[in-house]
């Protein structure tokens, strides 16, 4: 017998009518006949009986009606207190992190989840000022910035890998060797539209990042192409166009200097998160990768 057999019988037994039944569990009524013909077998008794006009339960039909009810009722009730069991065991933690912290949070959190299915992470990318604004009202547990003690006024975001910043062959970027928030500042900036919507995203955070939103201009690649040749505009684009860049003469990629590159990240956990274990274990995934890919230690800050 299969669970779905006792839903048949329950809605045969409702509507005691072959037809509407059959409707009312997406079947033809030849099937549900066979259906009905199945458990009559299995049990060796008689179920129903049949007229031209309706369907009737035998004394057996009826208890095993009853059972039917019985069974999905509990079955039912126990998806529900697993479901609410489950709920209980998953601990959530909601994360905010900047673009300087883009290469180093999705690959902590990603070891941290194969150590730790049973706790659930919800990752938000953000800006530095909306991050702040998030932890003050408590909608992100966790937030992965700068440490505002430790920032160099002049520092570059640390531009996420599937990123990459471009300009013409005779820009005067080419040959400079500092390139920082300074450097770029002269320069509007050109955004090449990406397919991928989380490439795209991260593109309108680095122009935010970059102060770079009230100039910049999106367009697709050849539009771009064309347009930086005036030697006045940075481009920056997602890793898929980076081929195509490198194969054109006319453009080179820059790369901000390292030293720009490594700003000092903090960790900040709102007022109502309290630091359970499975938490304390995430941040010490995110400080390892800090330490990895920057050679810094992460600064912790406790209560917004």
């Amino acid at each position: 017998m299969r669970l779905e057999q006792f839903e048949q019988f329950l809605a045969l037994g409702k509507l005691r009518h072959f037809r509407q039944a059959a409707e009312q569990c997406n079947l033809s009524t030849s099937a549900l006949t066979r259906s009905i013909q199945t458990l009559e077998q299995e049990l060796d008794c008689e179920l129903v009986t049949r007229s031209t006009r309706s369907v009737h339960l035998t004394e057996a039909g009826e208890i095993f009606l009853t059972y039917c009810h019985e069974t999905l009722t509990n079955l039912s009730e126990l998806k529900t207190k697993l479901t609410k069991h489950k709920s209980s065991e998953c601990e959530k933690i909601v994360i905010g992190y900047t673009m300087d912290a883009t290469t180093i949070v999705p690959l902590a959190c990603g070891k941290f989840m194969q150590h730790h299915p049973e706790t659930s992470i919800e990752m938000h990318l953000y800006s530095q000022s909306q991050l702040d604004e998030k932890l003050k009202l408590n909608e992100i547990d966790l937030a992965i910035g700068n440490s505002q003690s430790n920032v160099p006024e002049n520092a570059l975001v640390r531009l996420p890998d599937q990123l990459v910043l471009f300009v013409h062959n005779t820009h005067p970027l080419v040959t400079t060797e500092e390139i920082d928030r300074k450097a770029l500042a002269p320069f509007p900036m050109l955004s090449c539209l990406s397919s991928s919507t989380s490439v795209q995203k991260m593109l309108q955070d680095a122009a935010t990042a970059l102060h770079k939103v009230s100039t910049i201009k999106v367009g697709n690649i050849d539009q771009i192409t064309q347009t930086v040749k005036d030697a006045k505009h940075v481009a920056i684009a997602g890793i898929e166009h980076a081929k195509t860049i490198e194969n054109n003469a006319d453009l080179v990629i820059i790369k901000p200097s390292q030293e720009s590159q490594q700003l000092a990240l903090a960790v900040t956990t709102a007022n109502k998160f309290s630091l359970q274990h499975q938490a304390i274990q995430l941040l010490s995934y995110i400080a390892d990768e800090v330490k990895l890919q920057t050679g810094e230690s992460l600064e912790q800050v406790e209560g917004y």
